[in-house]
């Protein structure tokens, strides 16, 4: 958890993830049926992925984006889901079978009433150190 005494330019890492294609597929596939499941789509399908562009599926960028939540919610506690902000934007690919990590660095405090605002850079990186998503976030602590 983020306290006051955190310090500019301190680094903190949320926990590794690995992307499974059940993962990918539970959340990108569209409701669970017998007929027609998964859907089709760039996140289930290589010849889908493909016709866009891609080399092979993705995992969706919200699943991504669910683990700088984590963290969030990790560093800030739960009060970050009322209080808290988040503006990412995705810079990479993740495919099934890539680990990531959520990194981030405290750019800042500043002292609002009895509460003090931390915002931090974010950041995912892939097990090639390469990030793929970047952004910042920022919460109060008391």
């Amino acid at each position: 958890m983020i306290t006051r005494e955190i310090r500019e330019g301190q680094e903190l890492n949320g926990n590794r993830k690995v992307i499974s294609w059940q993962r990918i597929w539970a959340f990108s596939g569209g409701a669970f049926a017998k007929e027609g499941w998964p859907k089709k789509n760039l996140h289930t399908d290589t010849a889908f992925a493909r016709s866009v562009g891609l080399a092979s599926e993705a995992a969706s960028g919200t699943q991504i984006q669910g683990y700088v939540i984590q963290m969030a919610i990790d560093l800030f506690g739960e009060e970050w889901l009322k209080n808290g902000t988040m503006d990412v934007k995705f810079i990479g690919l993740v495919k099934a079978g890539d680990s990531v990590i959520s990194k981030a660095r405290v750019t800042s405090k500043e002292k609002i009433q009895d509460k003090t605002r931390v915002t931090l850079d974010v950041w995912v990186e892939n097990q090639e150190a390469e990030k793929v998503l970047v952004g910042n976030i920022a919460g109060f602590v008391r």
